[in-house]
């Protein structure tokens, strides 16, 4: 059965958000928390862009950090449009489980169904690592040479970045834990696992900065 959602966080108070979050709906889940983290981050980001712009102290690096909240943003708003991408991939899932299988061609259709729709669903949430992988560049320069009044907030980035990789690529792990094709589910394996240690090595470097200057 699809959960039927209009759910648009950009359109959308935070409590009402986090009630449908808390509620006994399968959807949103751990995957748009995931999104959710990652829009934070980068909201991080431009914060600290904000901050950093603008400043005497800081003209040398007034053009990179133009760029830097320009992305920032870019990155922010591509999590939110996630959070619609990860439920209507649940979507797919629900409904090729939901296929009549009282004939042994109806079986075989279902099968085929689940299993495109479980490969499909590993797609939105390794986009959320992907993006989450900019973040933590952003908040790594950040953290170098933004304002050095603002450098926790780059920390805050960083952490919440790699929560965001970890998050969503729980949901890579339950969807590959049923998917029969074992190419399809080495190659994410091995993807999952480069994302994974690349933000963990990340967001400790960035960490190890922000600790550097306070």
């Amino acid at each position: 059965m699809s959960v039927k959602s209009n759910i648009d966080p950009r359109n959308q108070k935070l409590d009402a958000f986090l009630n449908d979050l808390a509620s006994s709906k399968p959807a949103p889940g751990g995957g748009s928390a995931a999104a959710v983290a990652g829009a934070l981050g980068a909201a991080l980001s431009s914060m600290v862009a904000n901050l950093t712009l603008g400043k005497e102290k800081y003209k040398e690096v007034e053009g990179a950090f133009e760029t830097i909240l320009e992305k920032a943003e870019k990155l922010r708003n591509e999590f939110l449009r996630a959070i619609g991408e990860d439920i209507e991939a649940y979507n797919e899932v629900m409904d090729a489980y939901g296929l009549p299988k009282n004939t042994e061609e109806e079986k075989e259709r279902r099968r085929e169904a689940i299993q495109s729709a479980l490969k499909g669903a590993t797609e939105p949430p390794f986009k959320m690592a992907e993006l989450a992988d900019e973040v933590l560049e952003l908040s790594k320069e950040c953290a170098l040479s933004g304002n050095s009044h603002a450098v926790t907030d780059a920390g805050a980035s960083a952490i919440l970045a790699e929560a965001t990789v970890r998050t969503a690529l729980l949901n890579v792990d339950i969807n590959l834990s049923s998917i029969s094709d074992s190419s399809f589910v080495e190659e994410k394996r091995r993807k999952r696992k480069d994302l994974s240690q690349k933000a963990r090595r990340r967001a400790e470097e960035v960490v190890e900065i922000m600790d550097g200057k306070i």
